[in-house]
């Protein structure tokens, strides 16, 4: 059994990530999933989502996705994104006025596609603001 694994995060940039980990979580379009060494090898849609990892000393961190997928295989997690944001990209009152706004404005949504807009920025927010309370 592995004690750790690999975890990349490409764009088409390049890589914009790459460390040794001991476990992972994110928020896939199916939930929340927890990810440890030997993890069974899958393929799942990211949607808005803080990563949270471990490095092999036990400490945490965290970052910032937008919507991609992520491939697990052999120990080698890869991110798929065009976006990622560290605690440092990130402005925490910002973040509270632009959630506190969507909350507002989803509520008074009508239309489908607007909730979903207004969805979308909820979802974002919360993520980036748990990137920036596990700091």
């Amino acid at each position: 059994m592995a004690d750790s694994m690999h975890l990349s995060v490409i764009s088409f940039e390049g890589e914009l990530f790459s460390e040794t980990v001991t476990f992972v979580k994110v928020f896939s379009k199916q939930g929340e999933l927890g990810i440890y060494p030997d993890h069974t090898s899958s393929i799942t849609l990211l949607e808005h989502t803080d990563v949270v990892y471990e490095f092999p000393n036990g400490d945490l961190h965290s970052f910032y996705i937008t919507s991609g997928m992520l491939s697990i295989a052999n120990n080698r997690l890869v991110v798929m994104t065009d976006v990622l944001k560290f605690y440092d990209d990130l402005n925490e009152k910002e973040e509270i006025k632009k959630l506190k706004d969507a909350k507002e404005k989803y509520s008074k949504a009508k239309q489908f596609d607007k909730q979903q807009y207004y969805r979308d920025l909820i979802l974002q927010s919360e993520a980036k603001l748990r990137v920036i309370e596990h700091h």
